[in-house]
């Protein structure tokens, strides 16, 4: 094991300043704005119709296209922010699964124990419960 360091902290200088910009530079970025959003956009689309069959050759062919119509440093920027975001987009969907079958989980603890049965209000399970080692409730334990 190597010995521990300290990592230096960042060498570069962020500046935030709002620009000044005349009318019609204003126009001009709005412009490019809603541009290079409908391209992001449609690429996002085409990104999701791949679903989970993506690949290195489909990322390569849909910045290929978007190159057709923007420059190769926007279509990079672009792709890598559309497959960034669907990714993200699938881990939170995994999220609310996991949550969702917690929650369902929680009902059928519920719903297995006896009418007016005492709980324990957090968790909903009878009290005394104990939970084996994937953090459920073991088979039957609600049924006392």
């Amino acid at each position: 094991m190597a010995a521990s360091f300290v990592v230096p902290g960042p060498a570069g200088v962020a500046i935030r300043a709002r620009l000044r910009v005349s009318q019609t530079d204003a126009a001009v970025l709005v412009e490019v704005g809603v541009f290079l959003g409908g391209l992001a956009a449609g690429d996002l689309a085409v990104r999701s119709r791949q679903g989970l069959e993506h690949d290195g050759a489909a990322w390569a062919a849909r910045k290929r296209e978007l190159t057709g119509v923007s420059s190769a440093r926007w279509a990079g920027s672009i792709t890598k922010a559309m497959h960034d975001q669907w990714a993200l987009a699938r881990r939170g969907q995994a999220a609310e699964m996991a949550w969702l079958r917690g929650q369902v989980t929680s009902i059928q603890a519920r719903l297995a124990r006896p009418l007016g049965a005492k709980a324990d209000k957090r968790e909903g399970l009878a009290r005394g419960t104990v939970r084996g080692r994937s953090g459920m409730p073991s088979p039957g334990a609600c049924m006392r």
